[in-house]
């Protein structure tokens, strides 16, 4: 068994998508807690994304990208991590690889309310949520959008928070966008009143 510092039950709600031409990925959260992109967003250029929150636990995100970077498939990955913690059920886990697998995981004591979705190019994921309409508003608003990946992420982001988010709000968010060789762009805000505008106002000067 493994451990290493958790920040305790960190309400989150994340996104993680392929583009269509399978060429970036990239993964978007926002938490009622501060300093979020430096717990639960984790990618990998060519090799993936994985999204670590609730009683979030980094072991998740770093050494789910070695074992993909490995060969071991999103859901071989999370099967083992899981395996070795005791914790397991305080989690809520998502991992995405360039090749559109998926795996998910939300533990039995991750913070109501909690959800999740996955379908072909992308995962959202959350918990302590206002209300049952964030996760699925987020899928609709997704699955609409069109322009770059970093940019669908973020406004995906945005209808998350519009439509209840955090039931305590949101105090931070994170952008992280990789391409095949390179880590395309990574955006934190740590502390703001509003996060998310503040994450697409920086993302609107590097694009």
């Amino acid at each position: 068994m493994w451990s290493l510092r958790t920040e305790t039950y960190s309400g989150t709600f994340s996104v993680l998508a392929r583009s269509m031409d399978s060429r970036v990925m990239g993964v978007a959260v926002a938490s009622g807690s501060s300093h979020v992109g430096d717990r639960v967003p984790h990618a990998m250029p060519g090799i993936g994304l994985v999204a670590t929150q609730a009683d979030t636990n980094v072991v998740y995100g770093i050494r789910g990208l070695e074992l993909l970077s490995k060969g071991l498939t999103p859901q071989n990955a999370l099967e083992k991590l899981l395996s070795e913690d005791s914790e397991r059920d305080r989690r809520q886990v998502a991992i995405m690889d360039f090749k559109g697998r998926k795996a998910v995981f939300t533990g039995a004591d991750s913070p109501a309310y909690h959800a999740e979705v996955m379908r072909k190019d992308y995962v959202i994921i959350g918990n302590l949520l206002s209300s049952r309409e964030v996760i699925g508003n987020m899928a609709k608003q997704f699955e609409s959008s069109s322009g770059p990946l970093a940019w669908r992420i973020a406004v995906t982001l945005k209808v998350g928070s519009e439509s209840g988010g955090d039931k305590r709000g949101e105090k931070s968010a994170a952008l992280i966008a990789v391409g095949t060789n390179k880590v395309e762009l990574e955006i934190k805000v740590n502390t703001h009143k509003k996060p998310i505008d503040e994450l697409l106002s920086k993302l609107k000067t590097m694009m």
